[in-house]
């Protein structure tokens, strides 16, 4: 025999399946490249020298590892789809008498060939496509430091490495699914699930109290420490829900519809709910993961565009000055803080503008039995207190009237904790009133409940100070006086007086704490949410190849499911446009129910998500939603247009004689 036969009928299988074939490979080229170009950047943006490198290049090769097993799985589950329709032709090769270790060199063949072709191009594709994602990822940081683009062949090794392991894997697999099967159970293998499907309603109950679960986690949630401890539960309960719902929920309710007689045997209900029947045993993994896959794009999109646009809002609303500066609370040292300051922004010919100073206490509060007690660690109860002596409140938030009585508290309570008339601290204080205190709310620890409190006067604040010390721990709770101020120039004049600011102040300031600034602020979130943006967008291209694959090999399944379908419906008298009608509708109720179970899932995780984001500051839950809403209604237009164009493929092969 030829040395060369086995090669040559691996290359014309390849080219007589070219409608299975071609989008396998050009998905597995388009993952390649996107793996190369995020270990490429990755590989570049560590070796420059620029501010936040670190962080930024530590941020994607954590992600190229994500990519990477996800890249395996998107191969492997494709795979299965080409598999499917090749085991039939594997099954007339044993039956015309080939044996299986011959086959095993054919499937051989073909992975070595289509494994080379997606890695040889998905490499060369992706060191065009980094040089552009490379100038993306500049705008986004806002890094005006010039990088030089380079192709590290660093990344190249990497990338071959896994992926010719993945191809492997996939050769193993098949090699295996192929050899322990009967031939002639490999020659129907096509018609597998032709049975009627049987009704699980034990894995219907399961799904419908695992997606019930779900939601109610969600809905619960009350602060953001709260969803962070909950999201990842919630979520593996409404995956594990959505898959038993698509795989035995839809076959339950459609079975309930056939029992319904006046609904059932009307001619389009009939055609329609029988064919469903059969369609969604068929399809239940493969929708369900485009439900999921579709939930994935639309979250993670959402979320990074709302924080990357609303990185204003949360620097607002971290620095209402902007800058800032802390010291150990004394009469003396807070008076200090405020003239070296003054005299430090004079040096460099700025005014201190908008100044705002006050003496702080800030300790931790459990929520327990609907009360709020004084606690020495942080939980999901946990709520920040904040507080202010009366003096500071009148000279820097009232008109200076505002008077108490040595039991007696205002509150700022900004997200409703209830708390009834009285508040216990080292003793029990009526709560007399509301203050009006939202320039404080900086100050909160991020992902905690907040909660500020004004106090009869400072004497009562020092009375508190031994109360609220920690438990078992060597560090001890302070007073501290922050004082928050603007500075007039330009922002190159700021930034030079800040740079010099901490070093001039620890020379005058006894026990100098944090000093902050905006625009310092400002660099460290475009690395942080523009890193988070970046990455994110990789991760939404790998969803969405995998959901428009996923589309494409089931509407070519669904083609050669229903062609005799069709062929039997022309022949008992249903016309032409009838059963297009038909089919048509099937399948659409079939492709649109995972985008609309998807839409559900992020309506319900809305409110977790907003007080997730309230974990980075984010604040600004009108913007989210106009985010979220222009996501999905792109998601829903990009899927729709994913839709028609396979659509195409599956009318070709219906039709056809």
């Amino acid at each position: 025999m030829n040395k060369f036969f086995y090669p040559r009928l691996a290359f014309t299988n390849i080219r007589k399946n070219r409608s299975i074939y071609v989008p396998y490979l050009l998905a597995g080229a388009l993952v390649v490249s996107l793996l190369y170009s995020l270990l490429s950047i990755a590989y570049i943006v560590v070796g420059a020298e620029m501010r936040g490198g670190a962080i930024v290049g530590s941020m994607l090769m954590l992600s190229a590892i994500i990519c990477g097993i996800f890249s395996l799985a998107v191969l492997f589950y494709i795979n299965s789809f080409v598999m499917k329709r090749r085991k039939r032709e594997f099954g007339l090769y044993s039956i015309l008498g080939v044996e299986k270790r011959h086959i095993s060199l054919v499937m051989f063949w073909e992975v070595l060939l289509t494994g080379g072709m997606v890695i040889v191009a998905g490499i060369l594709a992706g060191a065009l496509m980094s040089y552009l994602l490379f100038l993306l990822l500049l705008n986004v940081l806002h890094v005006d430091a010039p990088l030089t683009f380079q192709i590290p062949f660093t990344a190249v090794a990497p990338t071959v490495v896994l992926f010719c392991f993945g191809f492997l894997l996939v050769l193993l697999y098949d090699v295996v699914s192929v050899c322990r099967t009967d031939p002639i159970a490999l020659l129907h293998s096509v018609r597998e699930g032709e049975r009627e499907p049987k009704t699980k309603w034990v894995l219907t109950l399961v799904g419908f109290a695992a997606l019930g679960g779900g939601y109610a986690m969600a809905l619960q949630v009350k602060t953001p420490s709260e969803a962070l401890s909950v999201f990842f539960l919630a979520v593996l309960l409404v995956i594990i829900g959505t898959y038993c719902l698509f795989t035995a929920g839809s076959i339950a309710m459609l079975k309930l519809m056939r029992k319904k007689k006046q609904f059932y045997y009307k001619t389009k209900n009939f055609i329609s709910v029988s064919g469903m029947i059969y369609r969604m045993k068929q399809n239940a993994a493969g929708l369900s993961n485009i439900c999921i896959l579709s939930t994935c794009v639309l979250v993670t999109l959402s979320s990074t565009i709302c924080l990357y646009l609303g990185m204003e809002d949360i620097l607002n609303q971290g620095f209402p000055r902007g800058f800032s500066v802390e010291c150990t609370a004394s009469e003396q040292n807070a008076q200090l803080l405020e003239d070296a300051v003054r005299e430090h922004a004079e040096e460099y010919g700025l005014t201190v503008e908008n100044g705002l100073r006050y003496d702080v206490l800030a300790f931790p509060m459990d929520w327990e039995d609907g009360k709020l007690q004084v606690c020495s660690y942080f939980s999901n109860n946990t709520v920040l207190a904040q507080c202010i002596p009366l003096e500071d409140y009148n000279r820097n938030f009232e008109d200076g009237n505002t008077t108490l009585g040595p039991d007696e508290i205002l509150i700022h309570n900004p997200e409703g904790i209830s708390l009834g008339d009285t508040l216990y601290l080292e003793k029990p204080y009526r709560i007399a009133g509301n203050a009006d205190l939202v320039q404080l709310e900086d100050n909160a620890i991020i992902g905690y409940g907040h909660l500020v409190i004004v106090l009869p006067s400072r004497e009562s604040m020092r009375e508190l100070l031994p109360y609220v010390q920690p438990e078992g721990s060597k560090a001890t709770r302070e007073i501290a006086t922050q004082y928050w101020f603007d500075l007039s120039g330009s922002r190159e004049e700021r930034e030079a007086c800040y740079a010099t600011m901490r070093e001039n102040l620890l020379r005058q300031v006894e026990y100098l704490g944090s000093t902050l600034s905006r625009d310092e602020a400002r660099t460290d979130y475009y690395e942080l949410y523009g890193g988070l943006l970046f990455v994110g967008l990789f991760f939404i291209a790998l969803f969405l190849l995998a959901t428009v694959l996923i589309i494409y090999y089931k509407q070519i399944t669904e083609g050669f499911d229903d062609h005799d379908r069709f062929q039997i419906m022309k022949k008992v008298g249903m016309s032409n446009r009838e059963v297009r009608s038909t089919i048509l509708k099937q399948v659409l109720m079939v492709f649109f129910l995972p985008l609309g179970m998807a839409v559900v899932h992020i309506c319900v995780a809305f409110p977790v998500l907003c007080k997730l984001l309230l974990v980075f500051n984010m604040t600004n839950t009108t913007l989210f939603i106009f985010c979220t809403l222009g996501t999905v209604l792109v998601f829903a237009l990009l899927y729709l247009v994913a839709y028609s164009i396979t659509a195409r493929t599956y009318y070709k092969i219906v039709q056809a004689k």
